[in-house]
């Protein structure tokens, strides 16, 4: 039996609503918002797409076939929702097709281009700003009046900023996945396959770290060893660093996050009480540190709170209607889910 998302990531906000999500990919529309200034010239072909209810790899590997390129030679910044209508950047270097009108064409009609121009450099992932959600909660079923104190509670607090549900695979079946090929009893050969594997052990460990200070309600205070993020930055410090008094001030003002380990192969950053809850849980999985050995994965960390953006909602009837902006690598799942039980 698969472990369930819920009842190990637990949420803050008293969750008594439920809702649907997804009803059609409409209702669940994320635009990619990135002030790059193009070259207008060079070796890579950026395209801006819109898709319809199909995943990012996917329309890479269109991409790939159309413009008769290897699909590694095909760039994006992040993944974007499968079932939902989404619109992002993609580059092509050196497309052996490259008038736009001919490729456009030759897509399938979920994948439309919207805007194309040249560029000297790929697009790197994480290459944007923010991602844009409007996401529709239909048919919701109980008290509107918790679920906007949980919207309060959103807006002053900050969310945890859990991996996302979809990261763990169908019934949260990466994980075991992840622990056969580690072991040696699941072969893996797509290049993809394997770095999603990775990803999913460094996410299940870095949950866990965040689920179990949310438990003790030090999720959002710090305590010995901890280390601090500043706000849409990787650059991060020890909370030693700066005074209990300026640490209150700058997490209550969201300058500053604290984090939680993403798993590697050499000693984890933080010391002393925070050091030994990440340790205690990550020598419950010793089948990860040998992978991370393996693939010489290193230390890094993760904010565990997460901001949304210019945040609003409006009621129509029975259905919510949510829009904010969220930073890179940020799930908007995780602040539905502080608001409604989804399905």
């Amino acid at each position: 039996m698969n472990p369930n998302f819920n009842q190990l990531f637990p949420t803050l906000n008293e969750i008594t609503a439920s809702g649907q999500i997804r009803s059609t990919p409409r209702d669940f529309e994320v635009t990619e918002l990135n002030d790059i200034e193009l070259s207008g010239d060079g070796e890579h072909l950026w395209l801006y797409i819109k898709k319809i209810g199909c995943n990012t790899n996917w329309v890479a590997k269109q991409l790939s076939n159309v413009c008769q390129v290897p699909q590694r030679q095909v760039g994006y910044a992040g993944l974007k929702d499968r079932h939902a209508v989404t619109q992002q950047w993609f580059s092509v270097q050196l497309p052996k097709i490259s008038d736009v009108g001919r490729i456009e064409s030759a897509l399938p009609n979920e994948v439309t281009i919207v805007q194309s121009s040249r560029h000297n450099r790929k697009i790197k992932t994480g290459q944007l700003d923010v991602n844009q959600f409007e996401i529709m909660i239909r048919n919701i079923d109980g008290d509107k009046q918790q679920i906007e104190q949980n919207i309060i509670n959103i807006i002053t607090n900050g969310v945890p900023n859990y991996f996302g549900e979809q990261r763990f695979g169908h019934d949260m079946g990466n994980i075991q996945k992840c622990q056969d090929w580690f072991s040696g009893t699941y072969k893996v050969k797509s290049r993809n396959v394997k770095s999603l594997l990775i990803s999913t052990a460094r996410s299940h460990i870095f949950n866990l770290i965040l689920a179990q200070r949310i438990k003790g309600d030090i999720w959002d205070k710090p305590i010995s060893g901890d280390i601090l993020q500043l706000n849409k930055s990787h650059s991060w410090f020890p909370a030693s660093d700066a005074t209990a008094d300026e640490i209150d001030k700058r997490l209550n003002e969201f300058d500053i996050h604290l984090t939680a380990a993403m798993w590697g192969e050499d000693a984890v950053q933080s010391m002393d009480g925070c050091a030994n809850l990440e340790n205690a849980i990550a020598e419950q999985f010793p089948v990860y540190q040998q992978g991370f050995e393996k693939f010489r994965l290193k230390q890094d960390r993760r904010s565990m709170r997460i901001c949304p953006i210019d945040f609003s909602y409006e009621w129509l009837d029975d259905d919510l209607k949510l829009k904010f902006k969220l930073l890179p690598g940020a799930y908007a799942t995780g602040i539905v889910s502080e608001l409604i039980k989804i399905s």
